[in-house]
């Protein structure tokens, strides 16, 4: 695989997992909170695939191998970056719209 093609499986992963971490919130905003835990499941698979291919991507610079930095690639490590921080609000969310309904 060609590190453009790796980058593009980053973006293409993370843009789901971010799709889902959205809709989460979207379903927390609607007190929906039936299929969340299996949401959260579906986006961790896909950020699995993203961190793996961007760690092969790291031990091939480990290596000694020219990764060869490209702004698409720095791309896909920022969206991979956003991806885990939504994740981390759309849990906060989470808790605070369930501690609303208590």
């Amino acid at each position: 695989m060609t590190n453009q093609e790796i980058a593009f499986n980053i973006i293409a992963n993370v843009g789901t997992a971010k799709s889902l971490y959205i809709e989460i919130i979207d379903k927390c905003e609607k007190r929906e909170f039936h299929d969340i835990e299996k949401m959260y499941e579906e986006a961790e698979e896909y950020l699995k695939i993203a961190h793996k291919a961007h760690f092969n991507l790291i031990q091939k610079e480990a290596k000694g191998e020219d990764v060869n930095l490209t702004l698409l690639l720095i791309h896909a490590e920022d969206q991979l970056m956003n991806a885990e921080t939504i994740k981390i609000i759309s849990k906060k969310f989470v808790h605070i719209y369930k501690e609303e309904l208590k």
